[in-house]
């Protein structure tokens, strides 16, 4: 009896020496913590932590506004890039949703016309070379070659989104208030009649005024009936090359 006696009044010697070591800690820490707020001092990470989740309110979540970039970017396709006789600007785009902003394939097309443009009015170029070099140039370079003359007298252009499968037309002018097409055609022979009927569908399709043929080939009698008949205006030959160096044209209708 006397060693179980011995043992337990050993535990409770450790019991209480145990308790006594808790309450001191505890009152310690809060006399410390009451000194340090007093002096100026930061809590612990853990306890400003602690003290922000049971303190701060919860705010209700706003909308987040894009970056600065975002915004420019958003900006920047809503804007159109036009080409002048100077060179290429941002313009604010038309109602219409084929006018687009230009990608670099379509700058490049312009860039290659706007030197065939110089090289044909430096001077000296006579109606042989001047067919010559615009039969060899790119299609559609070709076609961003008329539309910038169409520019340069003041008439209203729009593009099409992309220059293959475009419906059988390569753009749109506005003379006077009148909605044209323009069909562009880089031949080297003759002309294929059922272009001309294929270019009269789309004109009656998009309810224009009229249209241009544009072909830098040979006109046969058939595809010329087949113009007068549908009241299509017609430019190749000496005419085209007349237009290109910027000389007057006269519009039906």
């Amino acid at each position: 009896m006397g060693i179980f006696g011995f043992l337990f009044g050993l535990v409770c010697l450790v019991l209480i020496a145990w308790a006594i070591a808790a309450v001191g800690n505890a009152v310690f820490g809060r006399k410390h913590r009451q000194r340090r707020r007093t002096s100026g001092q930061s809590p612990n990470p853990t306890e400003q932590k602690r003290s922000r989740e049971t303190t701060a309110p919860s705010l209700p979540r706003t909308q987040v506004l894009p970056p600065p970039k975002a915004m420019v970017a958003e900006r920047l396709r809503s804007m159109v890039v036009e080409h002048t006789a100077e060179g290429i600007a941002l313009l604010q785009p038309p109602a219409s949703t084929r006018v687009h902003l230009k990608s670099s394939r379509h700058q490049q097309y312009i860039q290659q016309a706007n030197f065939v443009l110089e090289q044909l009015r430096s001077g000296g170029v006579q109606l042989p070379k001047a067919l010559y070099i615009l039969r060899k140039m790119n299609s559609y370079a070709f076609e961003e070659l008329l539309l910038t003359c169409c520019h340069e007298r003041g008439w209203d252009i729009e593009h099409n989104f992309k220059y293959s499968n475009d419906g059988g037309l390569d753009g749109r002018v506005t003379i006077a208030g009148r909605l044209y097409l323009i069909q562009a055609k880089r031949y080297r022979g003759y002309i294929n009649p059922k272009h001309v009927h294929d270019f009269h569908k789309v004109i009656h399709q998009e309810k224009a005024y009229g249209g241009f043929f544009v072909h830098s080939g040979r006109t046969e009698e058939l595809a010329n009936q087949l113009l007068r008949e549908y009241g299509i205006g017609l430019l190749s030959g000496q005419s085209l090359v007349d237009f290109v160096l910027g000389q007057s044209l006269k519009v039906v209708g």
